[in-house]
C-alpha cells in the first residue's frame, strides 16, 4: 500500500512553518495539522532549536486543545490559507493544502537515516531506546520511527526529548506490555517518573487540564506507559496505524455539533484506545450534567493524548466534552459521539476512570 500521510510525521509548507500531523486520515487535497515549529523571527516564544544557522521557536504554547487554537488564531492571522471550515467536522481546523507542501518528514525513514550513522549523543539515544525496545518486543526496527525535533534535525542536546513512533496494531501492544515488563525490572534503564519528577509532571498537566495534581500523580503512575525516563532522559513512543488498518476516508463522515455535557458510562470496546484519536465504545451511558442527547452516545472519543488507555473493557468512566451527531455515508448509520480536545470545551474536557472518586 502507498505510504501516506501519517499521524506524528510532519511537513513544511513553502514559507517554513513546520506542521505536526494529526491523525491517519485527511480530506481530499489536504492533511489535517496543527503548527509547531516557526522560523525564529517570526515566533513567539522560546528560540531553542535550529538547523544549518536557521533557529527555529515553538509557536505551540501546549499541547492541548486550547493551546491549537491560539496557534489557529496566529495562522490566520498571517497565514489564512491554512486555516479552513471544515464542512465534514463542522468547526474550524488547520488543514495543509498539498500544493503548499514544501517537504513530507517520516519518522521511520529518519530513524534509519540515524542507524546508518547517528551525528550526535541524541541521535545514538534515540537509536538504542528504540533497538532495545525492538529487540525486547521482538518488533523489528523497521516498524518504528523518530518524530519532534529529532526527525526535523533541529533537536536541541540539552533541552530536547527523545520522540518514537511504532507502527501497526499489533506491534503496538506488544510493545506496550514490552515496556510495562521493562520497567518494573530494576536495571532495564527504562523507569517511570517518581518522587519529585511524578509530582512535577503531575503539577505541569494540572496547570494545563481540569486534573488536580493527584490524578496527575495517578495517570503518570498507572496509565501513562508511552512516556517515561531511559537512563534518566525521557521519551515518549506513540503508536500509529499502517494504512491497511485505517478503513475511513475524511468525506465519509458529517458531524454536527449539539453542544457540551459530562456523562458516565461503562467501557465496552478500547482496542482503539491507544492510537489517535482514542476511542471508547460505550453503553450504559447516564448524563451527569449537559445536553441531553447526551444519553444516545455511543463512543467517546479523545484527540487529547493524554486521555489514551486510560480505560480498559468493564471499566466505569467519566467524560466530559462536546457532544456531536455523526452520519456515516457509508454504512447510511447516525450516532452520537462524546469528543474530548474540542475548542467549544475551552479545556474542560476530561476522561477519568470512576475508580479515581472511589479512593
Amino acid at each position: 500500500m502507498v505510504r501516506r500521510f501519517r499521524d506524528r510525521d510532519f511537513i513544511e509548507s513553502s514559507e517554513g512553518l513546520i506542521f505536526c500531523i494529526i491523525g491517519n486520515v485527511h480530506p481530499g487535497g489536504r492533511v489535517v495539522s496543527y503548527l509547531k515549529y516557526v522560523r525564529g523571527l517570526e515566533s513567539r516564544i522560546r528560540v531553542k532549536w535550529s538547523r544549518e544557522g536557521i533557529q527555529y521557536g515553538r509557536i505551540l504554547p501546549f499541547y492541548s486543545a486550547t493551546g491549537v487554537k491560539s496557534v489557529l488564531k496566529w495562522l490566520k492571522e498571517r497565514y489564512p490559507d491554512y486555516v479552513v471550515f471544515d464542512e465534514y467536522r463542522n468547526v474550524e481546523l488547520i488543514e495543509v493544502p498539498l500544493t503548499r507542501i514544501a517537504k513530507h518528514y517520516k519518522p521511520e525513514e529518519r530513524l534509519h537515516e540515524i542507524g546508518a550513522e547517528p551525528r550526535d549523543a541524541l541521535e545514538r539515544l534515540a537509536l538504542e531506546i528504540a533497538s532495545r525496545i525492538s529487540e525486547e518486543s521482538g518488533v523489528p526496527l523497521s516498524n518504528f520511527g523518530v518524530t519532534g525535533s529529532i526527525l526535523l534535525k533541529i533537536h536541541n542536546l540539552q533541552y530536547s526529548d527523545i520522540d518514537l513512533v511504532v507502527y501497526g496494531v499489533e506491534n503496538s501492544y506488544r510493545v506496550r506490555e514490552t515496556l510495562k515488563k521493562l520497567y518494573s525490572k530494576p536495571n532495564s534503564g527504562f523507569s517511570q517518573p517518581a518522587g519529585a519528577l511524578l509530582e512535577s509532571w503531575a503539577r505541569e498537566i494540572a496547570s494545563i487540564h481540569p486534573l488536580s495534581v493527584e490524578e496527575g500523580i495517578k495517570l503518570y503512575s498507572r496509565y501513562k506507559w508511552n512516556r517515561a525516563l531511559y537512563k534518566g532522559r525521557q521519551f515518549s513512543i506513540h503508536p500509529v496505524k499502517f494504512e491497511e488498518e485505517v478503513n475511513e476516508q475524511w468525506e465519509q463522515k458529517v458531524f454536527q455539533s449539539i453542544g457540551l455535557a459530562s456523562v458516565r458510562a461503562r467501557v465496552i470496546d478500547a482496542r482503539d484506545n491507544i492510537f489517535m484519536p482514542a476511542v471508547y465504545r460505550v453503553d450504559n451511558v447516564r448524563v451527569v450534567e449537559g445536553v441531553d442527547e447526551a444519553r444516545k452516545v455511543n463512543l467517546i472519543v479523545s484527540y487529547e493524548g493524554l486521555y489514551i488507555d486510560i480505560a480498559k473493557e468493564g471499566e466505569e468512566i467519566i467524560a466530559k466534552g462536546k457532544v456531536e451527531k455523526v452520519q456515516d455515508m457509508k454504512s447510511s448509520e447516525t450516532y452520537y459521539q462524546l469528543t474530548i480536545g474540542t475548542y467549544e470545551a475551552q479545556g474542560k474536557d476530561f476522561i477519568k476512570p470512576v475508580a479515581w472518586f472511589k479512593e
